[in-house]
């Protein structure tokens, strides 16, 4: 990868391999290369940067060095970046602030987890890639397997893009070279993803482009259900759509909560919050929350919560319990889905959305999908049943 010039390359292999990080490195060790080169760490929603690959920017890239490397907030109109002492430039942005990416030009992007990207993203982003001050130009990224039907392995088997893959073996963490033999913290590691089964074990311990077979929603796809809020072009304006909230509840499994905006026959999932751990009082708050912030009639809910049924109640906030008829639930959703989109921000949902399967590849003589994974996939569908059951005006509450 780091002697690779081709237009657009791809790093993939299973999870903890050390992709990221050699990704960020290779953008450094350009911006130090070429004076006054411009490069761009992307994520499709910018928020997701800042926990995860910015911080490994900062702590392991430009840590391990006196580089002098300068960090800028940025501005309403100008992204973030860190500004090099010989004049090059790393930006940090999301596709959710287009505007701020699209308006400049770049000698590299480097996308990280480049499967949540559309090839229309991909497409637009290359008409950028002409700052001129490297002798080439790269649109580059990491990911994990998907399904082969994901675009990047369509287009790496049509030969659009360069892939390299990645095993757990070049990680120096996991594995010891000199010695060919797991170190211990890899002995661990590799444990852990021997535990993992399916199509998960497929693509995050082997690196395999393995679909989810027996998907209960195999129709749903990332290019035609997920789509911005807002008010731009081929964005979802949901001005004076009602809304609903959604609310799974999580003790050991993350709680998710989701508004959800509806205008006649369209849906659109808003906004999420997806979180292991959370406290009653916390999961209550976040609903509260979420419930005002969007000016929704009223919450949904997990039928079998009723202290939280209680708490928001004593809140003031209209609470329906949610049918909990798995079956029906699922061909509801299944019937909106033509007309159902999800805001890019929503990742845990997509993912679900991906995910979600019935087990042994097929459907099971009870119909009922394999029980993980799913809590954003039973908000979703508590909010479905409860839109078409009730008509807006309904007022039976508790």
């Amino acid at each position: 990868m780091f002697r690779c010039h081709d237009p657009i390359a791809i790093v993939a292999g299973p999870a903890g391999t050390g992709k990221t990080l050699g990704d960020l490195w290779k953008v450094h060790l350009c911006a130090l290369k070429y004076p006054g080169m411009r490069g761009i760490i992307l994520r499709k929603v910018q928020e997701d940067l800042t926990a995860s690959a910015l911080v490994t920017f900062q702590e392991r890239v430009l840590g391990s060095g006196n580089f002098n490397v300068r960090p800028y907030g940025g501005s309403k109109f100008t992204p973030a970046s860190y500004q090099y002492p010989n004049g090059s430039a790393v930006l940090v942005g999301g596709l959710d602030k287009a505007d701020k990416v699209m308006s400049r030009e770049y000698d590299l992007a480097c996308l990280i987890e480049a499967t949540e990207f559309f090839e229309d993203d991909i497409e637009k982003l290359s008409t950028r890639m002409r700052w001129g001050v490297m002798p080439y130009q790269q649109i580059y990224g990491d990911c994990n397997p998907q399904g082969p039907g994901h675009w990047i392995h369509k287009w790496w088997k049509d030969g659009k893009l360069t892939m390299f893959n990645s095993t757990h073996k070049d990680n120096p963490v996991l594995w010891d070279a000199d010695n060919q033999e797991w170190t211990e913290q890899g002995v661990a590691y590799m444990t852990r993803l021997d535990g993992l089964a399916g199509f998960r074990r497929d693509r995050l311990r082997d690196g395999k482009w393995t679909a989810a077979e027996g998907a209960v929603y195999p129709h749903f796809d990332r290019q035609t259900h997920v789509r911005k809020t807002g008010k731009g072009t081929d964005e979802v304006d949901v001005e004076g759509w009602g809304a609903i909230v959604g609310m799974d509840v999580g003790t050991r499994n993350p709680t998710a909560i989701y508004v959800v905006r509806y205008a006649g026959d369209r849906i659109h999932v808003e906004r999420e919050r997806y979180q292991r751990g959370m406290s009653s009082d916390s999961m209550v708050d976040a609903a509260v929350d979420a419930f005002r912030e969007s000016e929704a009639s009223h919450v949904v809910i997990d039928p079998s919560a009723a202290s939280l049924i209680q708490s928001l109640l004593e809140r003031d906030i209209p609470v329906r319990k949610a049918k909990n008829d798995v079956q029906v639930g699922i061909a509801r959703v299944t019937s909106v889905l033509p007309d159902l989109t999800v805001d890019p921000s929503c990742v845990n949902m997509i993912e679900e959305f991906e995910t979600y399967k019935y087990p042994d590849g097929v459907r099971s003589t009870s119909d009922a999908p394999v029980k993980d994974h799913d809590h954003a996939m039973d908000a979703l569908r508590y909010v479905v049943f409860d839109i078409s059951e009730y008509p807006p005006n309904a007022r039976m509450f508790y």
